[in-house]
């Protein structure tokens, strides 16, 4: 049988590109000069042999012949997997929570031709039309006895717990369709030994999981992190736990491009973690963009998975567009699709934007809470929780889920029901989850216990001085497809970033640590939040009560009362 192969290596200075085909959103690419060095077959769990699916190793893409084979000519120097990017319709298998679409090259068999032999077996879903995704951001655990950092509001392994019991809670309701996960990056913070924790907990939640790399993953020990090491270097130890960290699948009529967007500046460079990775693409990552597009029809839309906000980002009370090694490049790709939605955390803060089209920016919070402390709430007051993305035959919708859960007590001496803490809109009711002691989340203003319907929290006037007029609003996922809220009837003013309008309280380093070592109440005080572009307001008068009111993009409304 004659066995036909399409291979790209697009971008490359041998070897030129060949304009975008019909079927595809990128260009293609003439034959590699690498010899062939891994070999395969990719099937059904029930024997049927797969054809046209694409395998990887994160650089080079080929396409599986009518028999389920393909001949990959992997630059052994360079790649530690080989992948298939698993098609909709099918599924990788699942170990330890997580999803093996991968086989590692070091350890598969040889043919007689000394050719590395990877053979994928895929499961067959019955119902490829409908899925649900609970998407995660920076969870970033650091272990308990790191006294520095984790002593501060919650330790961060146990909000990692809280979270692995909200999802195995919500999973075992979703009985009619699969369910995925996707961590947005920083799984761990430093600690690639914690890699194991995730992977335990993942487990337990019952879903598919999928992983991207952050900055704070990139470590070259347990304890050290990338800023003494290369790029090339930096994300080897997290591949070794968790697989490659460029991949991409298809799930319904999306497809997913899993992204490492972090460039290391490399030992020497004398930048703490947060700041020795700037955001873009090496030249390698930018090859197997343009070579994975090339082979997604231009009817697909496209998810891209990374952990730095690459196509809008907040900076000094603005929005600014992200610039970036091979930003712009990829926003022309993704021009060609009918809609791409581009996923990211880092920066600990909502932040959404809808208005671009095809192109929209969605942006999560931290899962465990704002940087440091691990507090009830992250950076620009969202709780701790994270996405639900619902698919149902070719419609997709999402919404926030706040984090029911959670066990352990605040640190250094503050107790949970502080006065002071006056963005904290629940109290708790005790709960025994899974055999371990917890405490439930519970809504402070009526009592209704904190669900999906929580999308957003209404500050009373006086909350931020005495003297305040306005009633504020703050809607979690805002973005330009949302309605805009209504009071009593009356639409809301959004508030402009850097204004009493839009104050939030601080979660800065320098507060958390002034506050925690020093006991001093400025912790508590009001700073102007330049990373809150979700805050509405009214002007209302001295007493009053009402509704507040607020519609998302697919139809659903949200209410609260209020009264003052």
């Amino acid at each position: 049988m004659k066995r036909i192969f399409i291979l790209f290596l697009c971008g490359a200075a041998l070897f030129a590109c060949k304009k975008e085909d019909q079927n595809g959103g990128g260009g293609g690419g003439n034959e590699p000069q690498l010899p062939i060095s891994v070999v395969g077959t990719v099937k059904g769990d029930d024997g049927t042999l797969l054809e046209g699916l694409v395998v990887s190793d994160g650089l080079v893409c080929v396409k599986t012949d009518a028999s389920g084979h393909y001949e990959l000519p992997a630059d052994l120097t360079k790649a530690m997997y080989v992948w298939v990017s698993t098609p909709s319709g099918y599924a990788a298998p699942v170990e330890k929570g997580q999803a093996v679409f991968y086989k590692k090259i070091a350890d598969c068999s040889k043919d007689s031709g000394g050719r590395s032999v990877a053979d994928f077996t895929l499961k067959k879903i019955s119902n490829p039309n409908k899925f649900t995704i609970f998407i995660y951001a920076d969870p970033q655990p650091r272990k308990n006895s790191r006294g520095d950092t984790d002593q501060l509001a919650y330790k961060s392994l146990e909000c990692c717990e809280d979270m692995y019991d909200d999802m195995q809670e919500l999973k075992a309701s979703i009985t009619d369709q699969p369910v995925y996960g996707i961590g947005l990056g920083d799984i761990v913070h430093q600690d690639i030994s914690l890699l194991d924790n995730h992977k335990t907990g993942m487990q337990r939640t019952g879903i598919s999981n999928y992983n991207i790399i952050g900055n704070h993953d990139q470590c070259n020990n347990q304890t050290s992190a990338n800023y003494e090491q290369s790029d090339d270097e930096s994300w080897k130890l997290f591949a070794e736990k968790l697989g490659p960290v460029n991949y991409s699948f298809n799930l319904g009529n999306l497809h997913f491009l899993m992204l490492d967007n972090m460039i290391s500046q490399g030992p020497g460079s004398g930048k703490w973690p947060d700041q020795e990775c700037f955001t873009g693409f090496t030249e390698d990552i930018w090859k197997f963009i343009q070579n994975d597009l090339a082979t997604v029809a231009t009817d697909k839309t496209i998810m891209v998975c990374a952990h730095s906000p690459m196509m809008h980002y907040i900076s000094d009370g603005s929005v600014k567009e992200r610039g970036g090694r091979y930003i712009d490049q990829l926003r022309g790709l993704l021009k060609r699709y009918p809609k791409a939605y581009v996923w990211a955390g880092h920066s600990h803060s909502t932040f959404n934007k809808a208005d671009t089209d095809p192109i929209e920016t969605h942006t999560l919070t931290r899962v465990t809470g704002a940087l440091w402390s691990n507090e009830y709430l992250g950076s620009n007051g969202t709780p701790r929780g994270y996405l639900v993305f619902k698919y149902d035959n070719g419609t997709v919708s999402w919404k926030f889920k706040p984090i029911f859960y959670q066990r352990g007590a605040h640190q250094k001496g503050v107790a949970d029901d502080n006065d002071l803490y006056a963005y904290r809109d629940w109290n708790y009711v005790d709960a025994v989850v899974n055999g371990n002691n917890t405490r439930q989340a519970k809504k402070k203003s009526d009592g209704v216990m904190l669900d999906d319907s929580y999308q957003m929290q209404v500050f009373k006037p006086g909350t931020y001085s005495t003297d305040d007029e306005y009633l504020r609003v703050n809607v979690f996922m805002w973005d330009e497809n949302w309605k805009t809220p209504r009071f009593n009837g009356t639409t809301m003013k959004r508030s402009a970033s850097g204004n009493q309008n839009s104050r939030m309280y601080s979660y800065s380093e320098h507060k958390q640590t002034k506050y925690y070592y020093d006991k001093a109440p400025s912790f508590y005080s009001k700073v102007e939040d330049d990373n809150c572009f979700s805050m509405f307001h009214t002007h209302v008068e001295a007493h009053g009560s009402g509704e507040v009111t607020v519609e998302d993009p697919f139809g659903n409304t949200y209410s609260a009362t209020i009264t003052w």
